[in-house]
């Protein structure tokens, strides 16, 4: 077959699959939505932040299925050259600096399409660990997991600016904490904005947020009041997230920080394909507020992994 006969084929099983989605696929779906069911491989395209709009779209409509939120990902090597030894409380061994890190991140929506198709409301869920397994002298703990439940709604206001596509604007109200409680309880609870930008192959999100106040402890046990008072001079009071995607290779830097308190951090990230649904992962992370229990403590960290959702 000729190359111009091949492509004509394609378009031509394409549109047939198109068109057989109403009777065979989910309803409401746009024709971007459907065509995603329908086209080629996905090696063949550069996904983008509409692509995985439209892919998120089709999993909403799925009883069975679960979006990623974040990125997931397991790095059974990650090293810290800076282990925090103060919130240690194993005293048969140290911390051992050679753990297991991983982050499972999902959300599902618990609203239809609001504002002619252009919103959403989304519960999401973000479980974060560090998990001490090759610690055998203390029967291999998790040194620490955060736990960081949101309500989210998400709009697609179809706007662009300076050659950018705005593709979406959010609003969420964000609860984190360790579980833990007295002198190793961590929690603060969070008004966040946030919007998203795509051009070419880069995607940017900012976000920014107002920390809900609460009153302070009385003395350092009361399981009442304000943990940690001063997270913010760590953590700050937003992040800028910049990823750049081409077949299907992902950077990623993510800036965090205080600008009053010189405090912040940066994740940097690199992912590539090995299978359809396992990519190979690499992170670096160096500052504060990598985990909520090192909040006010440096981190200088370097791990070796697996991803199973990338950001794009």
């Amino acid at each position: 077959m000729s190359a111009t006969g091949w492509v004509l084929g394609a378009v031509i099983a394409t549109n047939s699959c198109i068109q057989a989605q109403p009777q065979s696929g989910p309803e409401d779906l746009t024709v971007g939505q459907r065509r995603l069911l329908c086209d080629a491989p996905a090696d063949a395209v550069t996904p983008s932040l509409q692509s995985r709009a439209d892919a998120e779209a089709l999993v909403n409509e799925d009883r069975f299925a679960l979006n990623a939120h974040y990125n997931n990902y397991i790095l059974p090597v990650s090293y810290n050259r800076r282990p925090n030894e103060a919130t240690w409380h194993y005293p048969a061994a140290p911390i051992d600096s050679h753990e297991i890190k991983f982050q499972l991140s999902v959300k599902v929506p618990v609203t239809p399409s609001l504002f002619s198709g252009q919103g959403r409301l989304f519960a999401a869920y973000t479980n974060q660990s560090w998990w001490q397994a090759y610690n055998k002298a203390v029967s291999a703990p998790f040194r620490e997991t955060n736990h960081m439940p949101e309500l989210i709604y998400t709009h697609q206001p179809a706007l662009s600016w300076l050659g950018w596509q705005v593709n979406s604007l959010g609003a969420a109200l964000n609860h984190q904490s360790n579980g833990q409680s007295g002198a190793l309880s961590r929690s603060w609870n969070r008004v966040i904005g946030d919007v998203s930008l795509s051009k070419g192959y880069w995607a940017i999100e900012a976000k920014a947020w107002y920390r809900l106040k609460e009153q302070a402890k009385t003395t350092i046990d009361d399981p009442r009041g304000d943990d940690n008072p001063d997270i913010t001079h760590y953590l700050g009071h937003g992040e800028v997230l910049f990823v750049h995607t081409r077949f299907q290779r992902n950077l990623s830097l993510r800036l965090r920080g205080n600008l009053d308190t010189g405090k912040g951090a940066v994740e940097a990230g690199a992912s590539f394909p090995i299978t359809a649904k396992l990519r190979g992962y690499a992170q670096v992370y160096y500052g504060y507020g990598e985990s909520l229990i090192d909040y006010n403590v440096k981190s200088e960290r370097f791990s070796l992994g697996f991803e199973f959702t990338p950001w794009l």
